[in-house]
């Protein structure tokens, strides 16, 4: 036999093997593009999964996605061998192979993977499954693991080959991308959604507090009017004590409106910063209802990053409105100092109080968005919100947050 007729069945087996490779990347490439389109993260990763499955024709897999601590793997998705019981189960992540993945951001192939270590046998155990091969690709985002794609036993019976890995790992880096870009673009769904409904609370506020107040004032205001046209008239010698009767009602409009307009743009907070604010709030505020108001400055001088004083003055503002709405206090006691280079702000009131374990328990349910609101203030400004109350000792709404890094970023 000729040498040209030795070669021809290996040119034809590297010619199909070729083939195979081709088809398989034009198919990643396909569904790749097909993955930036997807805006829903589940349906999103179960796409994901399906396609790493065909595209290596495998039995079974599994996506899995350290959780937000990074110390966890989850089973995002999982698919075939009756694998969907494990659906949302937890591993460390460093077990098994999935584990071993992510912790050295590299892929890795088992041909046998009863006779490697690493396997984590009492998974495939839970659902009645054997698992013969098996191969594994990290999902990296900006050189960081997020999670891990498996696929195991290949369908015709064979073994996984580098073939195999190299495809999956190529759509792994593909899917790692689309998966980051979805979970951003649902971050910023929530965010929207989240200021569109605080928008609206503070829009509902507003009007509450304008039909409380000043509306009902001038009300007040326009009838009296009326009523002095007639005296005019009938006894106009009436018509100066009425009109003198009139003045502190619009005087009373006019602070509150003065008042409504500091709460929604303080411009001392932004002129002179957070104490001053502080201070002409609390003279506002004692004008305008029978609470009794102490601010109390100790160690605390200088400015803070604008993002900050808006933070704490918000914060603030949402702690008195709570206690004028529901506390039934007779006197509200603000406290700004500094302590051990941390900035501490509180709001104690001497009012009813409340169930504090019970309120949080209870709170996806009340539809108020006051308290989420401070929390995410204290948090933006790397801070932490605490509240302390049992019924009839009134309560403590807290913030601490680290004084220097405020004072730093306004350098």
């Amino acid at each position: 036999m000729s040498e040209d007729q030795h070669q021809q069945p290996d040119l034809h087996q590297s010619y199909k093997l070729m083939t195979q490779q081709l088809i398989g990347l034009r198919m990643v490439q396909r569904v790749s593009q097909a993955l930036v389109s997807e805006m829903d993260l589940d349906q999103l990763l179960k796409r994901i999964l399906r396609s790493a499955i065909d595209a290596v024709h495998g039995e079974a897999g599994a996506l899995l996605l350290l959780d937000q601590t990074g110390q966890e793997l989850i089973f995002s998705v999982v698919e075939g061998g009756g694998g969907e019981a494990l659906q949302g189960q937890r591993m460390s992540r460093d077990r098994g192979l999935a584990g071993w993945v992510v912790s050295r951001n590299e892929p890795l192939i088992i041909t046998d993977v009863q006779e490697d270590g690493r396997f984590y046998e009492s998974i495939p155990k839970r659902v009645d499954f054997r698992v013969t091969s098996q191969i594994c690709a990290p999902l990296i985002v900006k050189g960081e693991p997020i999670g891990v794609v498996q696929v195991l036993n290949k369908a015709s019976g064979e073994r996984f080959d580098e073939d195999d890995l190299n495809l999956l790992t190529s759509f792994a880096a593909q899917s790692a991308i689309a998966i980051e870009n979805t979970r951003l673009y649902q971050d910023l769904r929530r965010e929207r959604d989240r200021l569109v409904a605080v928008e609206d609370e503070i829009r509902k506020r507003l009007a509450r507090d304008l039909h409380d107040g000043p509306t009902q004032l001038l009300a007040v205001l326009i009838s009296n009017i009326n009523f002095i046209g007639s005296l005019q008239v009938l006894e106009p010698d009436k018509v100066p004590g009425e009109l003198s009767a009139l003045l502190p009602v619009a005087e009373k409009a006019l602070r509150q409106l003065r008042t409504l307009l500091f709460d929604l743009r303080p411009v001392i907070l932004e002129t002179q910063g957070l104490v001053p604010a502080l201070q002409q709030y609390v003279e506002r505020q004692q004008e305008m209802d029978a609470l009794n108001y102490s601010l109390q400055v100790d160690r605390f001088a200088g400015r803070l990053t604008p993002t900050a004083e808006r933070a704490v003055f918000s914060i603030v503002q949402e702690a008195v409105g709570n206690v004028r709405k529901h506390a039934r206090a007779r006197h509200v006691w603000i406290s700004v100092d500094e302590q051990e280079g941390d900035l501490c702000v509180m709001v104690h009131d001497d009012g009813v109080g409340f169930d504090a374990e019970q309120l949080s328990a209870e709170y996806d349910q009340r539809g108020s968005l006051g308290m989420l609101n401070m929390r995410e203030r204290a948090e933006s400004i790397g801070g932490s919100l605490s509240l302390q109350s049992v019924p009839r000792t009134g309560s403590t709404v807290a913030l601490v947050a680290p004084l220097d890094s405020l004072r730093q970023a306004s350098s």
